[in-house]
């Protein structure tokens, strides 16, 4: 069987089973149609039914889905993810060695071509503390992960994994406090090109100083909310490095 079978197989996979474990379905559904960046109506056209029924699922109005229903849905959306250059299943085939739990993921993505940290992070507003004359190194992708969530699961070797996994890409931490905690675990010479940190106010100096020691730029998101983060990040996915269309205009 192709890699590329494999690894569409062994997603889908995963997906059913969180949908099919979950005590709210739809709610699971929800979750991965938005980080398959896909529409309702969308999913709802390439589902043969009504956005409302897409709607109804999520939000819990409608009976729980079927094994049947679940395997349509599973195999829309990574059929859709494909049709539209597959970012988000190539994402996820670099991640599988790694088994890190989807419950932390909130956002990952390939770029269709890379992106230099410049360019993300006038994207999502951010701030470079650490590593500034790294800015026009060359991103291939992104992971978002709530460290809040991530801090109760991962060990200091889930984090280096997760560091391993997110080679040439950025790391988008949210919900930080300090910035500590995950950066204590930064070391070897495989990690993130990018370190960006979300809903941090101040940056522990200890975080800093092992960026710099590291040498791994450190940036920190402007951005009030996670929802004006994960819009921008989608911005980002849809242009290439010769598009002069940015960002702006998109809620904070």
């Amino acid at each position: 069987m192709p890699v590329a079978a494999q690894v569409r197989q062994r997603l889908a996979r995963r997906i059913a089973g969180e949908i099919s474990l979950s005590d709210s379905p739809g709610r699971v559904m929800r979750k991965w149609r938005e980080m398959f960046h896909i529409q309702q109506i969308h999913l709802a056209e390439s589902l043969g039914v009504s956005p409302s029924v897409i709607s109804d699922y999520e939000s819990g109005r409608r009976q729980s889905p079927g094994t049947k229903t679940i395997k349509r849905f599973v195999e829309n959306i990574i059929t859709l993810d494909e049709q539209n250059g597959g970012q988000v299943v190539n994402a996820f085939q670099r991640m599988m060695g790694v088994e890190i739990p989807t419950n932390i993921i909130l956002d990952i993505s390939e770029f269709t071509n890379g992106i230099t940290i410049r360019e993300l992070l006038d994207g999502v507003r951010g701030q470079i503390v650490t590593g500034e004359e790294l800015l026009e190194r060359e991103l291939l992708g992104y992971l978002m992960i709530d460290t809040s969530e991530a801090l109760d699961v991962l060990s200091s070797t889930g984090f280096l994994k997760l560091f391993e996994a997110t080679e040439d890409r950025a790391l988008i931490l949210v919900n930080v406090s300090t910035g500590r905690s995950p950066l204590v675990a930064l070391k070897g010479e495989i990690r993130p090109s990018l370190f960006v940190l979300h809903g941090v106010e101040q940056i522990d100096y200890l975080a800093i100083e092992l960026a710099k020691r590291e040498q791994v730029p450190l940036a920190i998101s402007r951005l009030e909310s996670i929802g004006g983060l994960l819009r921008r990040l989608q911005a980002l996915r849809k242009q290439t490095p010769n598009d002069e269309q940015r960002a702006d205009g998109y809620d904070r």
